[in-house]
């Protein structure tokens, strides 16, 4: 995945002198605490089994990189995960996960860079060593697993395709880490549900769009690989049945899938859409109603926990599912979870532990945060590139003129409009990006004037350039009052609602804040 998303864009477009569509719940007067959350001690079952949670490890088989050169380096501009150790952190939490004994390791997809056939295979081959040391694995499928046209070999300024894996792939690749553990199966995608732990059924779902990839080979104008996600209408239907015929027999039901099915700031449906399954008010509620309250999810390299509730007219709570979201294990801040559960499956002790070093790479965490800062540029680059058509026809069709801009406002192409933003914007929007990751985004000093931090910064970029361009003063003073009014209303709330961690909770009935990092939640049967 590509994390530097829309939100960053909304400032490009402000730079247009234009408004956006971004748009923000309004915050609630009231706060209560999260019910499904306690820090009380004891339960009435004193048994308790463990489980590990690791998302987006993003194995590359080592075979890929055949010589370094621009062709690997460009790659990591746009996307730096720590790649060339990423099956050496596996196999370390392999070795850990042997120590320790876990009951069960539950991985929510994007198990591979770019779904390469020999990573996928270099991934099972590690995971099997979990297996033949009696520890269950049950996994999905994320949006780079699957039919990934972006999948290369590397050779110096030189790449190649690699071989795709297909859903059939896929399915019989990883047949012992779920699939054949599966009592039934999705027809529409490669969703199944099994029973892993007794007592406790995992629904697993395909949320992935990989049929929607684009080919070049194909006659598609570029190679494209899927970000956003799905449910099928047909997967849904399914899924909630299967849920019903587990609850019917006391079993505990748990979703697992790469997509957030919750919301993990006020603004992600709108701003960060291709991180959450589309519908999700609806499918959450319809998820909460079958007695499915607790989703494991990844994709969105995010270290959170969010819940949603539902209330009724009389603000009584009808149902409520909790989303927690696990970060990659391969990009700061290098996150897996440990959860002792107990054994009725109602109280999920969740704490936060980091790869912080393997025996190849001393500092993972420094190289990681290095890695993330320094390029954070080229991400950016990425996302402008993709919308340049658009930005540039502002300029063509007029409405910069109509604005009183002249035409040499606009930077000439995407990667001058980059450097300029990363400029005046670069460094407070790695910090933001950052404690975004990071999770418990309120408790970080900075979080509380970074978004004012960011107006002054793009209200000073636009006086500059107006000067650079020689721009009529009045003008000038126009598009940073314009810039201003936009981004107080349009920009600011949803980046306040990312450094604030308050989820939506049917606004604006109730909100509240859950620890990201170590917390207990009580989910009910």
């Amino acid at each position: 995945m590509r994390k530097l998303n829309l939100w960053m864009l909304a400032a490009i477009l402000t730079l247009c002198g234009l408004t956006t569509t971004l748009t923000s719940c309004s915050d609630s007067k009231d706060e209560v605490q999260d019910k499904l959350i306690s820090d009380d001690g004891g339960n009435a079952n004193t048994g308790y089994k463990t489980i590990f949670l690791m998302s987006d490890i993003h194995v590359m088989s080592p075979q890929l990189l055949e010589r370094e050169g621009s062709a690997y380096s460009s790659y990591l501009n746009f996307d730096p995960k720590l790649l060339e150790y990423s099956a050496n952190v596996l196999e370390s939490l392999v070795d850990e996960a042997i120590k320790r004994k876990p009951d069960l390791i539950i991985i929510p997809g994007d198990l591979t860079k770019d779904g390469e056939l020999v990573s996928h295979q270099l991934v099972a081959s590690i995971l099997t060593r979990l297996r033949t040391a009696g520890i269950p694995v049950i996994l999905v499928p994320g949006n780079h697993d699957i039919d990934n046209p972006e999948g290369y070999y590397f050779n110096g300024d030189e790449k190649r395709s690699a071989e795709r894996t297909s859903p059939e792939q896929f399915k019989q690749i990883y047949a012992d880490f779920g699939y054949n553990q599966a009592y039934a199966t999705d027809p529409a995608s490669l969703s199944f549900v099994c029973e892993p732990l007794e007592g406790l059924v995992l629904l697993c779902l395909d949320t992935n769009l990989y049929e929607e990839n684009l080919y070049k080979e194909k006659g598609d104008e570029k190679d494209y690989n899927q970000t956003a996600g799905r449910i099928r209408p047909a997967t849904l239907t399914w899924a909630l049945d299967e849920a019903d015929k587990a609850r019917a027999l006391g079993k505990q039901v748990v979703l697992v899938e790469h997509h957030n099915i919750v919301q993990h700031h006020d603004a992600q449906g709108s701003i960060q859409s291709e991180y959450i399954i589309p519908d999700y008010e609806s499918i959450s509620e319809k998820m909460g109603k079958h007695g499915v309250h607790l989703a494991f999810t990844g994709h969105t390299h995010l270290q959170d926990i969010a819940a949603y509730k539902y209330w009724d007219a009389l603000k009584v709570k009808t149902d409520s599912i909790v989303d927690v979201a696990t970060g990659s294990t391969v990009s700061y801040p290098n996150p897996w979870r440990v959860i002792r559960v107990s054994d009725d499956y109602t109280r999920w002790e969740i704490a936060t532990e980091y790869i912080k070093s393997i025996p190849q790479l001393a500092d993972v965490q420094g190289t990681c945060y290095k890695r993330l800062y320094d390029n954070i540029s080229g991400g950016l680059e990425w996302h402008i590139d993709y919308a340049w058509d658009d930005i540039k026809s502002y300029q063509q069709k007029g409405y910069l003129t109509l604005l009183g801009l002249n035409k040499d406002f606009l930077p000439e192409n995407a990667h001058e409009l980059t450097m300029l933003i990363s400029e005046y914007l670069g460094d407070d929007l790695c910090t933001m990006f950052m404690i975004h990751n990071e999770g418990n985004e309120w408790q970080h000093p900075e979080s509380a004037t970074l978004v004012e931090k960011l107006r002054t910064d793009l209200q000073l970029l636009l006086h500059d350039r107006s000067q650079a361009v020689g721009q009529h003063d009045i003008t000038t003073s126009f598009i940073e009052s314009l810039a201003g009014t936009v981004f107080d209303t349009q920009i600011s709330p949803g980046l306040k609602s990312m450094l604030s961690d308050k989820n939506q909770m049917n606004v604006p009935y109730r909100e509240s804040r859950i620890d990201d990092i170590n917390t207990v939640l009580l989910i009910e049967k």
